[in-house]
């Protein structure tokens, strides 16, 4: 349905983690089809919804969540998480709707479902006579 690429826009951006103090993670996903649509399910723990953005330009889909531990009170005595930038591009083909996405984030996970075109939906051919 659609295909996972890793493009120069990806390759230019791993360069650019804002002065080395983040880490760029692709986002675990699982993907699975139902009749009418495409479900993308990623994972991006600890991301607020504020800063998850999803877009869609000429056939790219392009996930992106920004993870900024808060700063404690006192000092860290231990700290092994990292600020993440979690980045995902996604080429849609023919048979998939742009223009019918919608996407929803609940814990750590965001669920975008992107809808099949009319002509790639199942349809019952009626026989006669």
């Amino acid at each position: 349905m659609f295909s996972d690429i890793y493009t120069q826009i990806e390759r230019r951006n791993k360069s650019n983690a804002d002065n080395g103090l983040l880490a760029k993670v692709k986002p675990v996903v699982d993907i699975y089809e139902t009749e009418n649509s495409i479900v993308i399910l990623a994972e991006m723990p600890r991301v607020d919804k504020e800063d998850l953005h999803i877009q869609v330009e000429k056939g790219i889909l392009h996930i992106r969540g920004k993870r900024q531990n808060s700063a404690p009170e006192g000092e860290y005595i231990l700290r092994e998480t990292a600020d993440v930038i979690y980045e995902r591009f996604f080429e849609l083909e023919n048979n998939l709707d742009p223009e019918n996405i919608k996407a929803a984030y609940h814990a750590g996970v965001l669920k975008i479902t992107i809808g099949k075109s009319e002509q790639a939906k199942p349809r019952k051919i009626e026989i006669n006579g």
